[in-house]
Formats: structure tokens, C-alpha cells, sequence
């Protein structure tokens, strides 16, 4: 009587199974640790974006040629 009362052990799982579970566990991961990459340069990029565009060589080389252009003796 005493095997009534025993609970049954739990079968051993499958060592595919388990190592499918480990690759898709390790997919996820890249998965989150890319996404968070990309929401942090997105933020870099609204801190510094401004300053960067209004910095930028070819803005200051266009404002450069303007006044080049409307200065001077109109030649």
C-alpha cells in the first residue's frame, strides 16, 4: 500500500527538447539586448541630434557660398 501514497516521479526530458529551449532562450535574449540598443541611440540621437545638424559642415559651407553670393560689389 505504501506505492498509493508515493507521488511519481516526473519522466526526464528530452535532451533536444531542452537544447531547443536553450537556443530559443538565447535568441530572445539577442533579441531584447538589440531592441534596447537601438532605443538607446535612438535617444542619443534626439539628445545630440540638434546640436549635430546645426554644427554640421555643410550647413556652415552653405551659409558660407550665401553670403558669398549676396555680398560684395554684385559681380
Amino acid at each position: 500500500m505504501s506505492g498509493l501514497f508515493k507521488t511519481p516521479k516526473a519522466p526526464k526530458q528530452d535532451p533536444k527538447l531542452i537544447a531547443a529551449q536553450e537556443r530559443a532562450e538565447a535568441r530572445a535574449e539577442a533579441a531584447e539586448r538589440e531592441l534596447q540598443e537601438q532605443i538607446a541611440a535612438r535617444k542619443r540621437s534626439r539628445r545630440t541630434g540638434g546640436l549635430r545638424l546645426l554644427l554640421s559642415p555643410s550647413r556652415v559651407q552653405s551659409q558660407i557660398e550665401q553670403r558669398q553670393t549676396t555680398l560684395g560689389a554684385g559681380g
